[in-house]
């Protein structure tokens, strides 16, 4: 679709910035997800046949004893072929996630965004870096001391695509003249809280400091704040900048509000409880824990904090369905975009998108410039 069915006019370097967001995500999912498929290939085989792609030691059935002369495998495998995918499947989310913030930030700060080009570049950077970053997952595992060398400078090498991203955010907002609007908000909220998760992951890609905090409830709390960040704050700010376009009535703005400011401090209390415990010894995925660690007071905030972003979600669900029923019917563009689909009449989409076929004729995100148009109609044909 990206490559030859896009619309006249718009080159690679006139698409809206999540299209790059997008193609960086399918490229990503097209190359790592056969891994997955492979692995569980193999477990089938195993489990089935006797292959013994994974199995350390192979026990004969009839006797019970150890078998002698059986190619074995080695469990190791299966993680490396497990976290090829795996990890990659984390930008799977995070790509389009931040190619949502890259595409609201401009609308809301009605300035043009900084550095197109970079940040479409950086999104390929970053599905290309995120492919040979797997192995720190294994630092505890067993690993040649040049191959953890390896992946802990991959793993940084992360930070360069990603720094260019908020380094363009921040030169777009700045100077701006912000309308803080709910999706606006979510999107701010995303950048201050996928930030923090940037900054607690080189820490688990530092193989010292990974030996001390792997598997304890440090990493839960990085994990949360990169994938709130990175995918839920940016999913919701989605939600309320088209929700006009898909049901062509507006949300109730008091109550989308409401949601963001229960969601951020909830979210703030849950993945700094979280770091914290793992720094003081918190292991992961355990049923209880003897309360001399010290951690007791601390769980039971983060428990408090996570029913707190529940409730919230629970009034933004609210808050979309009554609003399609009773909130005032939206206008053709209520944000200013310049992005196509704001260009069609108000109301629902109709179902061939566009009445009229249009092309591009300038860039997309010259906001604040009199002037410069994005799109304009194909006048038909006469007959």
């Amino acid at each position: 679709t990206v490559a030859t069915m896009r619309a006249k006019g718009m080159t690679l370097w006139r698409m809206p910035i999540f299209v790059w967001a997008g193609l960086s995500t399918a490229l990503l999912q097209f190359t790592v997800t056969q891994t997955l498929a492979v692995s569980l290939m193999m477990v089938m085989f195993q489990r089935l046949f006797g292959m013994n792609f994974f199995n350390p030691t192979v026990t004969n059935v009839v006797t019970g004893t150890l078998a002698e002369g059986v190619p074995v495998g080695n469990p190791l495998l299966y993680q490396h072929l497990f976290w090829f995918y795996s990890h990659p499947a984390v930008y799977v989310f995070i790509l389009p996630g931040l190619g949502i913030v890259s595409e609201l930030l401009p609308v809301f700060s009605r300035k043009p965004l900084f550095g197109y080009k970079p940040i479409a570049l950086a999104s390929i950077g970053i599905a290309f870096v995120g492919m040979l970053v797997w192995a720190h997952h294994m630092f505890t595992s067993g690993m040649n001391e040049n191959l953890r060398a390896f992946f802990m400078f991959t793993t940084m090498m992360v930070a360069v695509p990603t720094g260019i991203k908020f380094f363009s955010w921040l030169a777009t907002m700045w100077g701006g003249k912000l309308e803080l609007k709910t999706p606006m908000l979510f999107v701010l909220g995303a950048i201050s809280v996928f930030l923090i998760g940037g900054l607690s992951g080189p820490i688990l890609g530092t193989i010292p400091t990974d030996l001390a905090l792997h598997d304890t409830y440090w990493v839960v709390g990085h994990f949360h704040a990169t994938m709130f960040g990175g995918y839920i704050f940016p999913f919701f700010a989605a939600i309320y900048y088209w929700y006009p376009k898909i049901t062509g009535r507006m949300y109730n703005e008091t109550l989308g509000k409401i949601h963001f400011y229960l969601m951020v401090p909830g979210f703030w209390v849950m993945s700094l409880g979280q770091m914290r415990i793992g720094l003081m010894g918190m292991r992961r995925r355990i049923a209880d824990y003897d309360p001399m660690l010290g951690v007791q007071t601390t769980q039971i905030l983060v428990t408090v904090a996570a029913l707190i972003i529940g409730w919230s979600i629970l009034i933004m669900i609210y808050n979309l369905i009554s609003s399609a029923r009773t909130e005032k019917v939206a206008a053709a563009n209520p944000w200013g975009s310049r992005s196509p689909e704001w260009q069609i009449p108000a109301g629902p989409i109709p179902e061939f998108n566009y009445d009229t076929p249009f092309e591009v004729v300038g860039e997309p995100y010259d906001y604040g410039l009199p002037g410069a148009n994005y799109t304009r109609e194909i006048p038909a044909a006469a007959d």
